[in-house]
């Protein structure tokens, strides 16, 4: 007999959907399981990425990679990104409540790389010094504003959006496609300790 909705496996969860059957990953923490975390890390570092090279084109018209990485992700977007949904997964009831939590989380992941990316690996990869109510360059009002509204695309649209993708692919797939995103930034963190860290310089 079939497990009725809900009911699990040890590898799987079943659900209804449009008349259907889907097989589903087991949501494990904060709505989500261990191998739709992974697709939601690389989604939101990658979209970091596009959106941060995207801004220094269209500002300075040159490309460059904005990451600490060679890989065209950055970090602290998927880690960021990550760290709102298991916080504010509480208060997904409240758009507003996420808002306004993000911003502080958001903000205080934000300058805490910045003391490490700076003391630890030397190098500054951001400064708002000429901002508006910034706070030594590392933090300011409107890139705070900013990702308040980035912890509600991420909570409501980017991470339902990720975990959407990854369940296009069959089971078998969709380990394969993670075990090598995960195998690539590996070697892309290797890269990092034998020739350096990426400085942020043209492409």
């Amino acid at each position: 007999m079939n497990p009725s909705v809900g009911e699990t496996n040890q590898s799987e969860v079943r659900t209804i959907e449009a008349g259907q059957e889907v097989i589903r990953e087991p949501r494990t923490v904060c709505g989500y399981s261990f191998l739709e975390y992974i697709y939601i890390f690389f989604f939101f570092a990658i979209a970091g990425w596009i959106w941060e090279c995207s801004l220094y084109l269209i500002r300075d018209h040159v490309l460059v990679n904005r990451g600490t990485k060679y890989g065209p992700w950055i970090p602290i977007y998927g880690y960021g990104g990550i760290l709102v949904i298991l916080l504010l997964y509480r208060f997904r009831h409240s758009k507003l409540r996420v808002f306004f939590y993000g911003i502080i989380i958001s903000t205080a992941f934000e300058y805490l790389t910045s003391v490490v990316l700076e003391y630890g690996l030397h190098v500054v990869y951001w400064d708002y010094s000429e901002d508006f109510l910034n706070f030594r360059g590392r933090i300011s009002l409107m890139t705070s504003l900013a990702f308040g509204g980035f912890s509600l695309l991420g909570t409501y649209l980017f991470a339902p959006a990720a975990v959407a993708i990854a369940h296009k692919l069959k089971p078998k797939p969709r380990r394969i496609v993670a075990i090598v995103l995960c195998s690539l930034y590996a070697l892309d963190i290797l890269a990092c300790a034998i020739f350096g860290f990426n400085p942020a310089s043209g492409l």
